[in-house]
């Protein structure tokens, strides 16, 4: 009984959380299919809320989370993630120049909102992540600028 009233204390304060009113602790990622399905105003509004969440949070939540966000995607099938991949680059192509500035201000915000240490071992991460992929570094190294 105990346990089941944490549950539901914590599931409370989570969705509080995604309403946009602070919560010390991280959302649970979202699935990335379920991200790649989301409209542009979704996806801007979700990425808003979370950089808000981070900026309380924790260096060790952050990592926790971004730990829980590489196991979801770990979970996809190669095909799946290139499939995913695919959709989110032609998604990306057709945004205005002026979403594409909005969605990367607030990528650099979120990032900046890091300690030196946490920008540190991203970059550590995303090189160890190109080790274990070296077909796909190509692609990630594109600029999606254009």
């Amino acid at each position: 009984m105990k346990r089941a009233m944490q549950g539901l204390m914590m599931a409370s304060i989570l969705m509080v959380g995604a309403i946009g009113i602070a919560s010390a602790a991280l959302p649970e990622p979202q699935d990335p299919q379920v991200v790649a399905n989301m409209s542009y105003e979704q996806r801007l509004q979700m990425s808003k809320d979370l950089r808000e969440q981070f900026k309380q949070a924790t260096p060790e939540e952050r990592r926790e989370y971004r730990q829980k966000l590489h196991a979801k995607f770990k979970a996809l099938s190669p095909e799946e993630r290139k499939a995913l991949r695919d959709k989110m680059h032609a998604q990306w192509q057709a945004l205005s120049p002026e979403q594409k500035k909005e969605l990367r201000d607030n990528r650099k915000a979120m990032i900046a909102a890091m300690t030196p240490e946490e920008r540190l071992e991203m970059k550590k991460e995303r090189e160890e992540w190109m080790k274990a992929h070296p077909n796909e570094k190509e692609h990630w190294n594109k600029p999606m600028s254009n």
